[in-house]
């Protein structure tokens, strides 16, 4: 018995802390912490999306949740190649591009969204343009990281074998990409939501960002929170999502230098 406690414990420890944020939210209006017209308690905030409507929270959920996962399903797409080319894959064009990349990643995002709404107008184009900016240089900046910390042997040892360039490449290249591209798809997603709340308060008629934004020029506050709750609930089981995946594609860890040793 002592032993599953003790599991259950281990398992449950990364929740504790919000465990006891969730519990001080709730009780600091009534304890005299907060102003409670602010800071409403968690009940209330909670109260606010039955107000709502449970379909229409939902509703608004699903569409942030889909334009999330558009532009972060083409930036995987777009950041993977190009990382693996940027990483040396093919030199020559890596020479080409780099300088080209480099300063397109300097330019933040929401300085660009003004420009996509003009030129796009308000609308889903300029949202997941948004959340592509967001997310791409996340991913393709681990992604060559990963591609520049590939062992050259392993890349001889296929060749040696009579590997393809596509063999080679899904078969060793993206196998020992794969950790980094988890960590900078993690990066980037939380990225994505950050700047999708801000397209969607800016050019939009609909989503969690949307409803932020008509909620505080509406004065709701208990509604701002929710929707600042329902954000950080969604980006936080994606996150999971993702660490699941992790965990059951990766089945290895590298050795550390001195455990090799």
């Amino acid at each position: 018995m002592k032993r599953l406690l003790l599991k259950i414990n281990n398992k449950l420890m990364g929740t504790y802390l919000i465990i006891l944020f969730l519990l001080v939210w709730q009780f600091a209006p009534d304890l005299g912490w907060t102003n409670p017209t602010w800071i409403p308690p968690l009940t209330t905030v909670l109260s606010e999306g039955a107000d709502l409507g449970v379909a229409k929270t939902i509703i608004h959920m699903c569409i942030s949740l889909r334009r999330v996962v558009i532009g972060f399903a083409v930036s995987v797409a777009a950041g993977l190649p190009l990382g693996f080319i940027l990483g040396g894959g093919v030199p020559k064009l890596s020479s080409f591009l780099k300088p080209l990349i480099s300063f397109l990643q300097q330019i933040p995002p929401y300085i660009l969204y003004p420009l996509f709404l003009l030129v796009f107008g308000p609308g889903e184009k300029g949202i997941h343009l948004v959340i592509f900016w967001s997310v791409f240089f996340p991913i393709l900046n681990t992604v060559i990281q990963g591609v520049g910390e590939l062992d050259a042997k392993l890349l001889r040892a296929a060749r040696a074998m009579s590997a393809n360039g596509f063999e080679v490449f899904f078969k060793v290249v993206l196998p020992a990409v794969f950790p980094s591209l988890m960590r900078g798809m993690r990066s980037g997603l939380t990225m994505g939501f950050l700047m999708l709340i801000g397209a969607e308060s800016m050019g939009a008629d609909s989503g969690i960002g949307w409803m932020i934004h008509n909620a505080q020029g509406l004065g709701w506050i208990p509604r701002i929170y929710l929707g600042a709750l329902i954000v950080c609930v969604v980006g936080f089981l994606l996150n999971y999502l993702l660490g699941v995946i992790e965990r059951v594609f990766v089945d290895w860890k590298p050795v550390a230098d001195s455990a090799a040793q």
